[in-house]
């Protein structure tokens, strides 16, 4: 099997090299969308480390802390800080204009904790959040996208700590936190106010897991068991997708060989038990699981199919992780050069030999991770919805960092530069388009603003360039925009104004009133 897989992985990578180069290939067979060439890159990388595994050795044993550790995640910020710093100034997009008029608000506890969401969602402690950001925040983005910066570097430096208690030397497990803090699917998660959930619930179980790690390990006694517990608490409020924690803890137990042991058993009941209640209260609560909602009425999450299933969790899984390129924008020439150059990394890495021991916690984590968002994962080359890839990119982190571990020391060097210098570049990319967007989003509102009447809009895009636009917001922008201006005057003609948008400037532009 290996030499087949090897032939598809080196011709699929020639294919993608040249759609980034070249653009759009309209050759024989028409190649517009790479997403399914992605799909066979990384499935071919991830089959061929998985047959060239060597039998199981000795499990991992947790790695001690020195002034090194420290130095490694002070450089995890630094990086977050260099790679992020131009986005705070960035305007707000789409759900966010009604997030923060929501979060001006505040319910009580009581209220907060048995109450609904508009999208079918129930996360009392985001909405919290929220309101508590807000008095600090309020309507000044680089506020909010600091606040939103540092717990990405907090999330970050948990999984740095994490991969050295799971046994990862200190190269290796800088590699996957750094690869985590600029995995090019950061920007709807870190960038974008309404991913501001993925974040917390990341928070959460990255905590938990550590905390869970160190419990398990004889480090901390039961005071770090109760912090794991009330952690994974926390990350389920937070968000849904936190629902499957349970299942990194028996991930763990299973690949240190302990999971059928009474201690284990043991410590893995209370979480199952509160992860059953919270889902209990959330049916009764939400009348169902909650969700979004296909045509049906029925939620996504529920509309179970097999082909669909395997498809989100294969193959479009494995081309998003390896390859999250906004292909909205056409990749520059530089782009093209690092893709090139990442794709024959690939190449090199799939001759890498990592123990079969090594690949459970990886993957377990992975498929764990993305089996709450499952029906979300049919993510399209635009990469929208891939905020929900937040917390399984901890997986893939992992699984990258445990390959490089096992080549020597020069290549293990050229190997993770090449890969975290393909992940930054296609960040700035897809940057690049959320730039525009939230420039475009800013001018449309003050031009529509700039008349305190009525507003008649037509045309204006739900998203632009891959971007999420104006689904959803677009009167809250102007009120906010508004309620902001002093120089606005109540007294100018009640005439409404009509805006149109152009589609070749992407600007709104006002049109004469019809009198009649």
């Amino acid at each position: 099997m290996q030499w087949p897989l090897a032939a598809a992985l080196v011709v699929s990578a020639l294919f993608l090299a040249a759609r980034t180069l070249a653009g759009p290939l309209t050759w024989q067979v028409y190649f517009r969308s790479p997403v399914n060439v992605e799909s066979m890159v990384g499935l071919a990388l991830t089959l061929l480390l998985l047959l060239r595994a060597k039998p199981a050795d000795v499990t991992p044993t947790p790695r001690n802390f020195d002034a090194w550790d420290a130095l490694a995640i002070l450089l995890i910020a630094a990086l977050i800080a260099a790679i992020f710093w131009r986005a705070a100034g960035f305007y707000f997009l789409s759900d966010d204009f009604i997030l923060l008029k929501q979060a001006k608000s505040f319910l009580y506890l009581r209220a907060l904790f048995a109450t609904r969401g508009g999208d079918g969602s129930y996360r009392p402690i985001t909405h919290l959040y929220m309101h508590v950001a807000y008095k600090w925040a309020a309507t000044n983005p680089a506020c909010w996208h600091w606040t939103e910066f540092a717990i990405h570097a907090a999330n970050s430096i948990l999984v740095f700590l994490v991969a050295r208690m799971l046994g990862f030397s200190r190269f290796s497990a800088t590699f996957a936190a750094a690869l985590f803090a600029v995995h090019g699917t950061r920007p709807e998660a870190v960038v974008w106010l309404a991913g501001r959930a993925d974040l917390l619930a990341a928070f959460f179980v990255l905590l938990g897991l550590a905390s869970f790690i160190r419990f398990w390990n004889r480090d901390g006694g039961a005071v770090w068991y109760v912090i794991s517990l009330f952690s994974m608490l926390l990350a389920i409020l937070s968000k849904e997708s936190a629902y499957t924690f349970a299942l990194l803890l028996v991930v763990f137990l299973a690949a240190n060989g302990v999971l059928k042991t009474r201690r284990a058993i043991n410590a893995l009941i209370p979480f199952f038990a509160v992860s059953a209640a919270l889902l209990v209260w959330r049916i009764i609560l939400l009348g169902g699981v909650g969700g979004y909602q296909n045509g049906t009425g029925q939620s996504e999450a529920l509309s179970f199919g097999v082909i669909t299933l395997v498809k989100a969790l294969i193959l479009r899984l494995t081309a998003i992780l390896f390859f999250p390129i906004n292909w909205s924008h056409q990749p520059n020439a530089a782009f093209g050069i690092v893709m090139v150059l990442y794709l024959a990394t690939l190449v090199w890495l799939a001759t890498a030999r990592v123990s079969r021991n090594a690949f459970i916690v990886p993957l377990g984590f992975l498929f764990s991770l993305a089996l709450p968002p499952w029906s979300l994962l049919l993510i399209g080359p635009d990469l929208q919805k891939a905020r929900v890839l937040y917390l399984p990119v901890l997986g893939f982190c992992l699984l990258l960092g445990t390959a490089v571990e096992n080549l020597n020391w020069k290549p293990r060097w050229v190997v993770a530069v090449s890969i975290l210098a393909f992940n930054v570049t296609a960040l700035f990319h897809n940057l690049n388009a959320w730039e525009e967007a939230a420039q475009k989003a800013k001018a449309a509102c003050s031009a529509a603003a700039a008349c305190p009447n009525k507003v008649i809009v037509s045309g204006l895009p739900g998203s632009l360039n891959g971007v999420y636009f104006f689904a959803n917001g677009f009167e809250e922008c102007v009120e906010m925009q508004r309620n902001g201006d002093s120089t606005q005057f109540i007294d100018r003609p009640q005439s409404p104004c009509i805006l149109s948008w152009d589609s070749r400037t992407n600007e709104l532009s006002r049109l004469p009133y019809d009198i009649h």
